[in-house]
């Protein structure tokens, strides 16, 4: 299965792009937080910073969760807590989330991005072609 990355920017665009297997099992190893080279993953000129992501079942990766596994964390706030149970009528409530680790591996589907330099390079990759923006017109 491929893995898709979405890479944001400061001027708040996002990207995607899907990785093929062997710019994917470059980023294996990897913890949120971490930065990398953008020619990892075939962009050049870029460095960026994992920021978060989600596993083939959809649970999200939680950057104080270390290792590979699931597990299940008490959770007050943060990254995993359903958006339902926030609020000022359930103050103090905790609640017992399945959560992935901060490691990327080959269950990983996909991978958050923030863009740390070279946002230029960036949008010069993702720019449209001349020919497609004829048709758009």
């Amino acid at each position: 299965m491929a893995m898709k990355l979405v890479i944001g920017t400061k001027s708040g665009k996002c990207y995607q792009k899907e990785l093929s297997t062997q710019e994917a099992e470059a980023l294996y190893g990897k913890a949120l937080g971490e930065t990398i080279n953008g020619e990892l993953i075939g962009i050049s000129g870029v460095e960026l910073e994992l920021r978060g992501g989600s596993d083939i079942d959809g649970f999200p990766m939680r950057k104080d969760v270390h290792g590979q596994n699931r597990k299940k964390v008490l959770l007050t706030k943060g990254v995993g807590f359903s958006g339902k149970l926030r609020g000022k009528r359930f103050g103090g409530l905790r609640v017992k989330k399945m959560v992935c680790g901060n490691t990327v591996h080959n269950k990983i589907h996909q991978v958050n991005v923030k863009v740390v330099k070279g946002e230029q390079a960036i949008e010069a990759a993702f720019a449209p072609a001349p020919a497609e923006e004829a048709k758009e017109e």
